[in-house]
């Protein structure tokens, strides 16, 4: 099962995944909810993923084409040791953008712009 919350603000988002992501509703789930965002960066929170197969790893490349044919910016942020040991297997690492920090891109907001949603899939 993979559970996706997501933190907005203004032009930000943040998906914050946990569960898996393996072939399926879960990949499913993630690229519809990601391809579904209007804000122009996106970051995809993977540190709470602990399994991921091949399906995972072509929605996250998928999410990325998306992203950058709209212009919008896509980071995966705080990736578990499972996701980060397979972006690097893979040579992933070359096309998606990678950052240790959650608050990678974020730009500082009021708490009045925020909104909070979550999906189980």
């Amino acid at each position: 099962m993979l559970r996706i919350d997501i933190q907005t603000v203004r032009h930000d988002a943040t998906l914050r995944c946990s569960g898996r992501l393996v072939l399926g509703l879960e990949v499913e789930a993630l690229r519809c909810m990601a391809m579904s965002r209007p804000e122009r960066s996106i970051r995809l929170d993977l540190r709470d993923v602990h399994a991921i197969d091949a399906a995972g790893l072509g929605a996250l490349v998928d999410v990325q084409c998306w992203a950058h044919k709209r212009g919008k910016a896509l980071t995966i942020v705080s990736p578990s040791g499972i996701v980060r040991r397979l972006i690097a297997l893979t040579w992933l690492h070359l096309v998606l953008a990678v950052a240790d920090s959650p608050d990678a891109g974020t730009e500082v907001e009021s708490e009045r712009d925020f909104t909070e949603r979550a999906l189980t899939a």
